[in-house]
């Protein structure tokens, strides 16, 4: 991808410093000779522990270059889960930031303890770690504080080295690069594991560079383009992103990490023309602008809707120029695997789903109830095929058999439908969806119902079974000394909903349980109904 763009133009831009694409391919050949150096051969792994910089980028460019594969690791896990990622994975190699690091705690030399903790629980694998601090000027920065703290399983220090500004330079053979390593493992994302452990999803070096082009072809991005980038790198939403701007050559624009102000202030000053990202984000953009604002030159903002009650968003971003176009992906088929057409009225252009990218890929739902494949718009599970598929879920061979049907299509685990046009609409996850009165309810309906009648912060709805059939019970998070009456609410929502959508129930919590994902935080609905069932037994018991 790297070699096929126009050398001197911008590849990325942080922080104010422009990196051409020739910059950026001496840096990987730099990297990429200092890993060899090292002793990182093809086959390895290694964890990339990394905030948004430049320096995520070229290391991963690096470790593609000479077939090593990258572990992104979410910059939000605890310790435990690292370990875990990492044991899984048995990564050679960890690659860290101290800012990073250091926000586990409140002091430096205990955050540097959490890194100490990390090494000291995993089994053993790692043996190199890298400062891949964005301040970390010379080899010895840092080295001697954590060459202290961290002591491997015999008491030896752990090399800890940096690999910016050595000379272990190497020309990367790109026609080697493409014949040879095409189907190496490149990249290994994890999933969110909201009702059960993580799963570890591999894709090849080949099925990255041809789904970021048919991206980028399919998104209309080219080396006019500049895309401004405040989704995380080490999630697939923001990698795909990342990948796709270089394989059309176009600019990226980093953020480190999201700022609503710095963002409007990007898109009003700079000659973005597309971003990407969560419904959520785009409400925090435009939340206190004024209706004068409007970006310089956005034509395209696609996003997902990770976040219900978020309906009239659309069109308040349309009132400020600002064009979200729905879009849909998956860790296993990677991101922006489809979007919907731009030109489309604003209530179809704003769902999630569309057309894919790829004219190689397919979409088909299948009717849950009969297993047989359901007509246009009728509701079943989504099912993708995609030359582009993920290679495994790593060192789980049923889970990855099980994950695929017969004839190659992947199972999503999602509720969708096939519209008359050829293109789909994504509802929501099955395991989120909810069968009330023998029909299936999408939860965010009854969801928008709630936060309509209460002014509540947040809602989640789940589904219990009382007296012997399945009913939705409401959770609220409330404002300080907000109070409801429980009985009118639902009352209002009988005139505005079917009556087996109305929740028996609106409890407060003061949250949710949440598990992170590396595009935000995801709802663990599976606790949630336990929660529910749990509170309605105690309420018949009295």
């Amino acid at each position: 991808m790297l070699a096929r763009a126009p050398q001197e133009a911008v590849a990325v831009t942080f922080e104010n410093v422009d990196l051409t694409y020739e910059q950026l391919l001496q840096q990987v050949g730099s990297v990429a000779g200092s890993l060899k150096h090292l002793g990182l051969r093809e086959g390895d792994r290694l964890g990339i522990w990394l905030p948004n910089t430049p320096r995520w980028l070229i290391l991963h460019l690096a470790c593609a270059s000479i077939g090593i594969a990258t572990l992104s690791l979410n910059l939000k896990l605890g310790v435990k889960e690292l370990v875990n990622f990492i044991d899984r994975s048995q990564c050679k190699a960890l690659a860290f930031d101290q800012s990073i690091i250091n926000t586990h705690s409140s002091t430096h030399d205990e955050g540097f303890n959490c890194l100490q903790a990390v090494w000291q629980q995993h089994a053993g694998s790692i043996r190199l770690l890298i400062d891949a601090s964005n301040n970390t000027l010379d080899n010895n920065n840092s080295s001697n504080l954590l060459n202290e703290l961290l002591l491997d399983k015999s008491t030896h220090p752990l090399p800890i080295i940096t690999i910016w500004n050595n000379t272990q330079n190497i020309t990367i053979d790109w026609a080697q690069y493409n014949n040879k390593l095409a189907s190496r493992p490149c990249i290994i994302l994890s999933s969110s594991g909201t009702t059960s452990i993580p799963k570890l999803i591999v894709h090849s070096q080949s099925n990255v560079a041809l789904h970021a082009q048919d991206a980028a072809q399919g998104f209309a991005v080219d080396n006019n383009c500049n895309i401004l980038l405040a989704l995380p790198m080490c999630g697939a939403f923001g990698y795909t992103v990342t990948m796709m701007t270089l394989a059309a050559g176009a600019k990226l624009v980093l953020q480190e990490t999201f700022s609503p102000l710095e963002a409007t202030n990007i898109l009003e000053q700079e000659a973005i023309t597309h971003m990407f990202g969560t419904n959520d984000m785009v409400e925090k953009m435009i939340d206190s602008l004024a209706q004068s604002w409007h970006p310089r030159a956005l034509r395209f903002f696609g996003h997902a809707n990770f976040v219900p009650g978020l309906d009239e968003l659309p069109a308040r971003a349309q009132a400020l120029s600002i064009p979200m176009v729905g879009c849909f992906g998956m860790s296993e088929i990677f991101a922006l695997f489809a979007h919907q057409d731009p030109a489309a009225a604003l209530p179809r252009r704003a769902q999630s789903g569309g057309f894919p990218v790829s004219k190689s890929a397919q979409v088909r739902v299948r009717v849950i109830e009969t297993g047989e494949l359901a007509a246009p718009m009728e509701p079943g599970e989504l099912e993708f095929y995609t030359p582009n598929m993920m290679q495994e879920y790593l060192d789980e061979p049923q889970a990855t058999a099980k994950a695929f049907t017969a004839d190659g299509f992947l199972r999503s685990g999602d509720l969708g439908y096939l519209n008359e046009d050829g293109g789909f609409t994504h509802i929501s996850r099955l395991g989120d969806v909810l069968r009330l009165g023998g029909f299936l309810v999408n939860p965010s309906e009854i969801e928008e119902a709630v936060l309509l009648q209460t002014g509540a912060i947040a809602c989640q709805v789940v589904a219990v079974n009382a007296s012997g059939s399945s009913r939705p019970v409401a959770f609220v998070v409330l404002a300080d000394g907000q109070a409801i009456d429980q009985e009118f609410v639902k009352t209002q929502l009988q005139r505005q909903i079917a009556r087996y959508k109305v929740p028996i129930r609106i409890f407060s919590v003061d949250s949710f349980p949440y598990t992170m994902s590396p595009n935000g935080m995801k709802v663990r609905r599976n606790e949630l109904r336990d929660l529910a069932q749990s509170l309605l037994i105690q309420e018949n018991s009295k």
